[in-house]
């Protein structure tokens, strides 16, 4: 048995979620490369190359940077990148720039809405990667 000179095979890295859990409460910013999931409070800046998920216990009021963002509970601020989900009794106050919007029924949004086609130019934040809008065939 030679075990010896036996290269390993690299493991793709594990794209984990960060959780705020319901009582938490959180100032600052958050910067990652994975999913967010927020079901306390948090209050700040939010940069991330994948999902953020306010849940239904969820308050967060700032500055949102992420390919996707899905508001059950409460949003208050500006969002930037691809899409932006607001699930049934998700409320979003504020300003969104993105590719498309879903407002599912009993939703609310109030505020300003600029949706862009391709891909999403960001001001002073530059750490996120958003892919370009898929196409879909009718």
């Amino acid at each position: 048995m030679g075990f010896f000179g036996r290269k390993k095979k690299k493991q793709p890295p594990v794209q984990s979620a960060s959780i705020i859990t319901p009582g938490t409460s959180i100032k600052g910013e958050i910067r990652c490369d994975g999913n967010i999931l927020i079901n306390g409070e948090f209050e700040g800046d939010i940069i991330s190359q994948s999902e953020v998920v306010v849940g239904k216990s969820g308050n967060v009021r700032g500055h949102i940077q992420a390919q996707k963002l899905l508001v059950s509970g409460m949003f208050s601020g500006e969002y930037t990148g691809e899409v932006i989900d607001i699930m049934p009794y998700g409320k979003v106050y504020g300003d969104v720039t993105v590719n498309n919007i879903v407002i599912e029924p009993n939703a609310v949004f109030e505020g300003e809405t600029k949706i862009v086609s391709g891909r999403i130019e960001r001001d002073h934040m530059t750490d996120v990667h958003i892919n370009q809008p898929k196409k879909l065939g009718y």
